[in-house]
């Protein structure tokens, strides 16, 4: 008899092991899986949040750009953001996860949670900023507060500087109708705004505005700095947003019947030239709600 190498020894050493197995365990075959059939046939479910859990920003993006047209009272853009807001879940229920049906669960991991609370944050920062920014929560009338409107003065002395002079002025006025009446919005605001800074309760009023605009701000900047430069920047950035929306009804109350005092007007008027929005109160919780969470984050430290 040859002798053997080491490899064949082995070789034939296991299949001595596989037949004595065999022998001894004759039901070890294995058999076909026939209930995989029906659990294949039976639909699991989603989790409905899970969608916007594994895209937080995706779906700030999306109520950010609703709120915007909401407050522009741009309806069919609204719509248009809804259709496409559909049509991703189904996209996305239909093909990524097939054989699902979806359900409402709020059970989070822990990074999906942490960045969940991120992103309610970053969506109660924007509700802030746009309704700030847009002048939906102080708007003022320069020309009631008794403002020159800079583009006026130049449309007079355009006026008076013959025929080309008055075609200057009448382009300048049909620019600004078609852009609704914001030609140079942000050199004529800044002009108003040096016009009515020239008395105290103007000035404060000015000043506060701008407040309301860089607080949320700061909610929304902090998403993008580093940890923990970033929570502790929106706890503060929260707090004071907090505070100056919350003040703001009473504050501007006061600051309109010092302004009509300052500039011998009556104070219906000066009412009419400062006005208090009624986003102001969806704001203010949209502030609180920012600040609760930020503590909530601070007192867990993002570890959950």
């Amino acid at each position: 008899m040859a002798r053997m190498s080491r490899r064949q020894y082995q070789e034939r050493q296991e299949q001595t092991a596989q037949k004595q197995t065999r022998q001894t365990n004759p039901n070890s075959v294995p058999r076909l899986d026939t209930d995989g059939a029906s659990r294949s046939d039976q639909k699991v479910r989603l989790n409905f949040w899970q969608i916007f859990a594994d895209r937080p920003y995706v779906t700030v993006i999306m109520i950010s750009l609703a709120l915007f047209c909401i407050l522009a009272k741009w309806w069919i853009g609204l719509a248009i953001i809804i259709i496409l807001t559909i049509a991703g879940i189904f996209v996305i229920g239909r093909s990524h996860h097939p054989n699902r049906v979806l359900s409402l669960e709020f059970k989070l991991k822990a990074s999906r949670k942490l960045s969940m609370i991120k992103a309610l944050q970053l969506l109660g920062s924007n509700i802030m900023f746009l309704a700030a920014y847009m002048r939906q929560i102080v708007s003022v009338d320069f020309s009631s507060a008794g403002a020159t409107d800079s583009l006026t003065v130049i449309q007079n002395m355009l006026s008076n500087q013959g025929t080309f002079g008055q075609q200057g002025s009448y382009f300048l006025n049909l620019f600004n109708q078609l852009t609704g009446g914001s030609l140079w919005g942000i050199y004529r605001y800044a002009t108003n705004s040096s016009q009515m800074m020239n008395s105290t309760a103007g000035t404060m009023i000015i000043l506060w505005i701008f407040l309301l605009m860089i607080a949320p701000a700061f909610c929304v900047l902090s998403q993008f700095f580093r940890e923990p430069y970033s929570r502790h920047v929106m706890t503060v950035a929260s707090l004071i947003s907090t505070i100056s929306f919350a003040l703001t009804p009473t504050l501007m109350n006061r600051w309109v019947i010092s302004y009509a005092v300052e500039n011998q007007m009556s104070q219906a008027a000066a009412e009419n030239a400062v006005q208090v929005g009624g986003m102001v109160y969806p704001a203010i919780i949209s502030a609180i709600f920012v600040f609760i969470l930020a503590i909530y984050r601070e007192i867990k430290k993002d570890e959950f």
